[in-house]
């Protein structure tokens, strides 16, 4: 019995240096994270999407309900969200960024007369308390969108907010979300290149290449399905870890031809804005910088109109690092050319992290 004991104490000793390690990776992965958000060019890139900024600008700033309010504004970067709130007439904006990014936005309110108004709050919104004893905030802005709308797991900065300091009645801008799936054609430099790279075989980082989710510019011309819903958010009723989901899907093919790939988009709603105000990552939409997520397929598919690529899409944080998200695609695909069952696996790194 004592042996089991000692034996029952060792392994939480194990236990116990394996949490430590995780955690203390974790928080180095954090900081090198907020590290490089505090990049001014990755703010500055993001500031030059047009779509992104004139849908909260129209979403906030001619708002009569932002009037008097106190506004959280999660992830504030350089504090553009929380300008566009003092200027619609709230009584109070807290910016919340851990990113020394942060250390602008203070002075970017105080140029822009808006000092009296934005406070800055250096530090993770799990980890600060509201300042003046506030309890509850009348409306959270986030930019919380990644890319394939879960990368970066921001979801879960805001939800956190969303539970301690909303109110009751309160707003959260955007708050809705739907991510979507479609069948594409690549381009002629797709995976098939590294099967003869100057008369060499390089079949070994194609396989590398085929487990990267790829984040880049679709356009509507590619499309070879319609699309298909696989997760809709409401973020006032939308559970924690919500990043975390099965969806089945099926896919109806609109025109003859080859299907190589995959693509993921997104489109978020301001459904408490005075007009209907959006944004749409889609490849038939304007340019975004979140542009579409690209699932490359072992092996392409030859297609007809009306048949049927059916599947199963697995999404979730990667628990190895918090720059990734992990998916799993099952494809079962019964054409009358040819039939293809396939499992494949794929890793997204959030691309911001990559500039």
């Amino acid at each position: 019995m004592l042996e089991d004991l000692a034996k029952d104490d060792e392994k939480m000793d194990v236990d116990t240096s394996n949490a430590n390690h995780i955690t203390k990776d974790r928080r180095r992965q954090e900081a090198h994270y907020f590290k490089l958000y505090g990049r001014i060019e990755i703010h500055e890139w993001l500031l030059k999407d047009s779509v992104r900024i004139k849908a909260y600008r129209e979403a906030i700033q001619h708002n009569e309900f932002f009037r008097h309010k106190t506004v959280l504004d999660v992830g504030c970067g350089m504090g553009v969200l929380s300008i566009f709130a003092a200027k619609a007439g709230s009584k109070r904006v807290l910016a919340v960024d851990a990113a020394t990014i942060s250390e602008y936005a203070q002075q970017v309110a105080q140029d822009n007369e808006f000092g009296r108004v934005v406070t800055v709050i250096q530090g993770k919104v799990e980890d600060i308390e509201l300042p003046n004893g506030i309890k509850k905030v009348d409306i959270i802005v986030c930019d919380w969108m990644g890319s394939c709308l879960f990368s970066g797991n921001m979801l879960e900065s805001l939800l956190f907010a969303r539970d301690k300091w909303l109110s009751a009645a309160g707003h959260i801008y955007p708050d809705t979300a739907q991510l979507y799936l479609a069948a594409i054609k690549g381009r002629d430099q797709d995976l098939g290149f590294w099967h003869d790279v100057h008369g060499f075989d390089l079949s070994a980082i194609r396989r590398r290449c085929e487990s990267k989710a790829v984040v880049e510019h679709v356009t509507g011309d590619q499309l070879m399905s319609r699309v298909c819903l696989v997760k809709t958010l409401d973020l006032y009723t939308e559970p924690r870890q919500s990043a975390k989901f099965r969806s089945l899907f099926e896919l109806k093919v609109t025109r003859n031809g080859w299907v190589h790939a995959l693509v993921a988009y997104f489109d978020v709603g301001f459904s408490k804005s005075t007009q209907r105000i959006s944004i749409s990552t889609s490849p038939s939409a304007p340019w975004t910088h979140w542009n579409q997520t690209v699932f490359y397929l072992e092996t392409p598919l030859p297609v007809r109109a009306g048949e049927c690529i059916k599947g199963v899409l697995t999404l979730k944080p990667s628990e190895d690092s918090i720059f990734d998200t992990e998916f799993d695609i099952f494809v079962n695909f019964d054409g009358r050319e040819k039939s293809v069952t396939v499992h494949q696996s794929f890793v997204l790194t959030d691309p911001l992290t990559l500039c």
